[in-house]
């Protein structure tokens, strides 16, 4: 067996205080409602803007004039085959020579009425136009009629609505008709052109050059309706077009009110956490202070009452027995003595775990013998309200427990019988070990416990509330500080349910004990 050495079971800390909690919300109630209101009055705007130099213009203003040129030359070259077929006759060129765009050739004779026999498709094929004079047109499918006066003499651009691009050449007595296809040409541009282009790799933005079919045959699929710039080159072989896409900058702006609204709401929140916790602080500190005057109180009053309860009861043993009624004046002031320091002891109980000091401390000691104490200390106070308490200890040898803490609970315990049980009433405490536990049950007839006040007796500075407890004297901690040392040794203490009155139950785990 070991010594009687005291041991400390369990330790409370102190709870973060309550205005930590109110500036930590507050704060993050502040730091929301500023990040909503910048990103609520975030504004971001891509804008594009033309890049310095004109790189892509110039190139583009350079095949502009190329494509002039180009087209100069396929005019100048279906004008010489135009003659050399008013010359040789309706023929292919005898060198092979392939004209870009030609896809028919058609010799018009003002004094030959056949038109059916003077077309030749590139091709082969069955001729689709029919271009035929005036004259001889006989409103068959193809026919496309054309004045003599307009093509017996000179030469030049046939453009007529629905009808395809043609160059025509006459010698007043013969013309020749050249039906084209401009995109075939523009294909032979395009290449052309591609040629020439300039690296333009490093250009800020995109750009794409379409030909007349509409597909880039220079840079990126055109996107007409996001392009910043547009521009177009008319020609014989169709429209060239560039769309440019200039580089984007990003621009973010704040709407002021917004932001200016959203941290003011932040800043009040901010400073009304502060405010609060200043005002908890205040509060608490004056709680603190409050308890510690208490606590200093009391610890003033437990000296003296001590000396009160030595000399009554040295002044009880110097008194003969016959002297009935001084005996009896002495035993009252006893009791309210030893009522008062109950008092006291629970009140520097209830200071020591607020200030979050309270420590269980196990030593060896008869459990037996503590009842024994308080079944003392109890008697007068029970005979005086006709109280029978009944007392079953089932303990051998010594435990290995609170003494101090044991003796403060059971005496509280004790306490409540006395003060709600009422007159006459009937009580037991039991005191046995199962298993590894002390349990201690104390139990009375009295009027019990009301069941919407069972939790609630727990806490600090609660009572019953119940039409019995209306009379009776108390702080209304007695069962907080007994709850607190029970969990502080590693135990418990419970309302039991019972048929009648009020029945709580102590169980406390034994660190070690003495077997008989």
């Amino acid at each position: 067996m070991r010594g009687e050495e005291a041991r400390t079971l369990t330790t409370k800390g102190r709870a973060v205080p309550p205005w930590v909690w109110t500036l930590l919300v507050c704060s993050t109630l502040a730091v929301l409602v500023a990040v909503a209101g910048t990103l609520l009055s975030r504004q971001t705007e891509r804008i594009s803007e033309r890049p310095p130099g004109n790189r892509v213009d110039d190139a583009f203003r350079e095949t502009a004039r190329r494509i002039d040129d180009l087209e100069v030359l396929w005019e100048k070259a279906l004008d010489d085959e135009a003659a050399r077929l008013l010359k040789d006759g309706l023929s292919l060129p005898p060198d092979d020579t392939v004209i870009a765009g030609i896809t028919q050739r058609s010799l018009l004779n003002a004094g030959f009425s056949d038109p059916g026999r003077q077309h030749l498709p590139v091709d082969g094929s069955t001729s689709r136009w029919l271009p035929v004079l005036a004259h001889y047109a006989r409103e068959q499918p193809g026919e496309w009629v054309l004045a003599e006066s307009d093509v017996l003499q000179g030469s030049g651009w046939i453009t007529m609505p629905g009808k395809p691009l043609a160059w025509w050449r006459g010698n007043g007595r013969l013309a020749a008709v050249l039906v084209l296809d401009p995109l075939a040409a523009a294909k032979v541009v395009e290449q052309d052109l591609a040629l020439r282009m300039p690296d333009f790799s490093g250009e800020p933005g995109s750009f794409s050059w379409a030909g007349p079919s509409g597909n880039a045959w220079l840079g990126d699929a055109p996107d007409q309706a996001k392009s910043d710039e547009i521009v177009r080159h008319v020609s014989r072989f169709g429209d060239w077009t560039l769309y440019r896409h200039y580089p984007l900058r990003v621009v973010t702006r704040y709407r002021v009110p917004v932001l200016a609204g959203s941290f003011a709401v932040a800043a009040l929140l901010l400073g009304g956490g502060i405010a609060i916790v200043s005002w908890q602080r205040k509060a608490i500190r004056l709680a603190e202070e409050r308890v510690s005057f208490v606590n200093r109180v009391s610890h003033e009053l437990r000296t003296p009452l001590t000396n009160l309860l030595l000399n009554t009861d040295l002044a009880l043993d110097g008194l003969p027995v016959e002297d009935g009624k001084v005996r009896r004046r002495l035993g009252l002031i006893r009791e309210e003595t030893s009522r008062l320091s109950r008092i006291v002891d629970n009140v520097l109980a209830f200071a020591r775990i607020e200030r979050g000091t309270s420590e269980a401390h196990a030593v060896s000691c008869s459990a037996t013998e503590v009842l024994g104490e308080v079944r003392e200390s109890f008697a007068p106070l029970f005979e005086r309200k006709s109280i029978v308490c009944d007392y079953h200890e089932d303990v051998q040898g010594d435990v290995m427990l609170d003494r101090d803490a044991l003796s403060q609970i059971l005496s509280n315990l004790l306490s409540n019988v006395e003060k709600y049980a009422g007159e006459g009433a009937k009580a037991s405490v039991r005191l046995s070990i199962e298993g590894s536990q002390l349990v201690a049950e104390v139990e009375d007839d009295g009027p019990g416990v009301p069941a919407n006040s069972r939790k609630r007796i727990f806490l600090p500075f609660e009572r019953a509330g119940s039409r019995i407890d209306e009379g009776a004297s108390g702080t209304g901690l007695g069962l907080a500080i007994s709850r607190d040392l029970a969990e502080r040794m590693g135990g418990q203490l419970e309302l039991m349910p019972s048929a009648g009155g009020s029945k709580f139950r102590l169980a406390v785990p034994l660190m070690e004990r003495n077997r008989a």
